[in-house]
């Protein structure tokens, strides 16, 4: 059985931390400074193909934002995360057939490496939406991570389809940050911000856009080296997005953790220990999926405030208001004025 993610576990590639050093030392940080201001040793980054620990990416990650004076440090990053930055996964990629089976092969194998994020493809009408949510809370570097995430997806996808994006749409889970123009610069459309997930929507059409370097041999190689990868890493097991389907199966009668320990054929002892072992425990997932499916509702339906109320668990329409202030700092009422 794959054990379960870590934050000592050793996921993150080189190549992220190499280019967050690079874009740091432009920024006017020296190398050196970053190291010691994180304690993190230089050796962790001796072999090009080697990895280091979500802790260490985490201090190095902190280090460059307090230090580097530079906000939008996520977008700037995002940028420079090419293919060629992505190892075997990216080669895979560049090598497919259309961005539909890019997409695909990226989905099955994102694991390798070491994304803090349970990525899905979800269909809408003539569009197709990529959602990313956060694998276990990350704080103040959620901003950070899930900027340079999608933005290193909407590069990668201009350049293998050799144009700009049209129709593209983009939401982040987080408020909007005091430098929220620059997200209309990087991605080409103003993002939409407190979503329910990370999501990056496009035209369906663009999935079936031949790649110019497609090289089914080269897939083939490089989905032998994913599996030989996955199987040697120590990657979670998705147990986290199996509870957190569970939930948004059964909206308004939520299981409590020992009746969601046994729909999942495990001890509730277990289930706790995993959870905890991410960083997470079952109520603060139970809230998180509350929460997002609050913002759905109040953002994309018109169903009065105590029906949606009910269909979160809650009894009272006021305690449903008081939680969800508690998650936005907002009411719901004045959250759904402002949908726009």
């Amino acid at each position: 059985m794959k054990q379960t993610l870590n934050f000592t576990a050793e996921l993150v590639p080189v190549a992220y931390a190499e280019a967050l050093l690079a874009l740091a030392e432009e920024l006017g940080l020296a190398r050196a400074e970053l190291f010691a201001a994180a304690r993190v040793r230089p050796e962790v980054l001796g072999s090009p193909n080697g990895r280091l620990s979500f802790i260490d990416f985490h201090h190095l990650t902190q280090a460059a934002l307090e230090r580097c004076g530079e906000p939008a440090l996520g977008l700037v990053l995002g940028q420079r995360l090419n293919v060629s930055t992505h190892g075997i996964l990216g080669y895979a990629v560049l090598s497919s057939a259309n961005l539909g089976k890019a997409l695909q092969f990226a989905l099955k194998y994102y694991r390798v490496l070491g994304l803090s994020f349970e990525l899905e493809l979800v269909e809408q009408g003539e569009d197709v939406e990529l959602r990313a949510i956060e694998s276990f809370p990350m704080g103040p570097q959620s901003r950070f991570t899930a900027e340079g995430l999608l933005t290193s997806i909407h590069t990668i996808a201009r350049f293998l389809l050799g144009e700009e994006l049209q129709g593209l749409a983009v939401g982040f889970a987080h408020p909007a940050p005091e430098y929220a123009e620059r997200y209309a610069e990087v991605f080409g459309v103003a993002a939409q911000f407190e979503q329910p997930c990370h999501w990056l929507r496009l035209p369906r059409h663009y999935l079936q856009r031949p790649m110019a370097l497609a090289n089914p041999a080269t897939v083939q190689m490089c989905e032998q080296q994913c599996e030989a990868l996955l199987a040697s890493l120590d990657v979670q097991d998705g147990l986290l997005t199996r509870v957190r389907r569970l939930l948004l199966a059964r909206p308004g009668d939520f299981p409590d953790l020992e009746s969601a320990a046994s729909a999942l054929h495990t001890s509730g002892r277990s289930l706790r220990r995993h959870l905890a072992q991410m960083g997470i425990s079952y109520q603060q997932v139970l809230d998180d999926v509350r929460k997002r499916l609050a913002l759905q509702y109040l953002s994309t339906t018109h169903l009065p405030l105590y029906e949606i109320a009910q269909l979160l668990g809650f009894s009272d329409p006021s305690n449903f208001r008081r939680a969800f202030r508690k998650w936005t700092g907002k009411l719901p009422g004045d959250y759904r004025n402002e949908v726009p």
